[in-house]
């Protein structure tokens, strides 16, 4: 067995191997199949972006598992990860974790490194374990309905007029970078050192949804990063718009700015027949959350 790096060659294979193992899972944990490909749209990107960091493991020249690795500034990502289950329990899945977290630890010098994962999968608390990982917060999925009754629009329309408020587009803005460096200055006033730049040019560039802006008298004060992609090849038509990022400026502590730039996510969701805002919530931002849940947000 050898650790090497991801090539475009190797996609196919990485694509059966990362089927396999997901669709093991659901059917152990929740008796359910989940057989289903990922499009290659949905890695080359990674591959382009953090070619370093997409992992395999091969075994008598066969792919038999997979890692991503992602950074955000200086915290470091374990994104999908996947061993193909005849090889599974032998030690491929620990050494594609140890190689991920020495090419982030070593090579992009990243001051944190986290993952997800799930409760119920005793196996992968047990591996990230002993590889250094502590449990830390617990990421909860939240849900609403898409309502946007004439009443919102004339009470946001008059909280934005009277407060010089405006939304827009990434993709309709002229000075792109410029408003990058204003997005990753917000998010390192949350957490010193956090950059969302790559999440922005996978929305941006590859398409994988849109940046949408909160501006006040002109200057970006918040910005959510909505996903449309759909990463499966049979998927259906998701009827919920992800935000897979929320940053508002720290110093802002008045609720009702959060609330319009959500609203401006249900009016984006709107055009695209979505029917339903999801948004993950790291539980450390526990007022966060408590508002979310007072603003007909639901845990699924």
């Amino acid at each position: 067995m050898r650790i090497t790096r991801m090539t475009k060659k190797h996609l196919p294979q990485v694509i059966d191997v990362l089927r396999e193992a997901f669709n093991d899972w659901s059917i152990k944990r929740r008796g359910r199949s989940r057989n289903r490909n990922r499009k290659p749209e949905a890695i080359l990107p990674y591959l382009e972006i953090e070619p370093e960091g997409c992992i395999i493991a091969i075994e008598k020249n066969k792919v038999v598992g997979a890692i991503f690795c992602h950074v955000w500034g200086k915290f470091g990502w374990i994104g999908t990860f996947g061993v193909h289950p005849d090889f599974q329990g032998k030690g491929y899945g620990k050494d594609l974790m140890s190689e991920a977290i020495e090419y982030l630890d070593k090579k992009r010098n990243v001051t944190t490194l986290a993952l997800e994962t799930m409760n119920a999968s005793s196996s992968n608390l047990g591996l990230y374990s002993k590889l250094g990982f502590k449990p830390a917060f617990q990421t909860i999925r939240l849900i609403r309905p898409i309502i946007l009754s004439p009443l919102n629009e004339t009470n946001f329309s008059k909280f934005a007029e009277e407060n010089n408020l405006e939304i827009s587009y990434m993709s309709q803005e002229e000075e792109k970078t410029d408003i990058i460096t204003r997005c990753n200055w917000l998010a390192s006033k949350i957490e010193n050192g956090l950059d969302y730049r790559t999440e922005i040019e996978l929305a941006e560039k590859y398409n994988f949804g849109e940046t949408i802006l909160l501006k006040r008298e002109g200057f970006i004060i918040g910005f959510a990063i909505c996903r449309t992609f759909r990463r499966y090849e049979t998927e259906e038509v998701d009827q919920d718009l992800t935000v897979k990022i929320l940053v508002i400026d720290k110093d802002v502590k008045e609720p009702q700015y959060l609330d319009y730039l959500l609203f401006a996510c249900d009016k984006f969701g709107e055009k695209l027949n979505k029917s339903s805002l999801k948004i993950n919530v790291n539980s450390s931002y526990w007022l966060v959350y408590k508002h979310l849940i007072n603003s007909d947000f639901q845990v699924r």
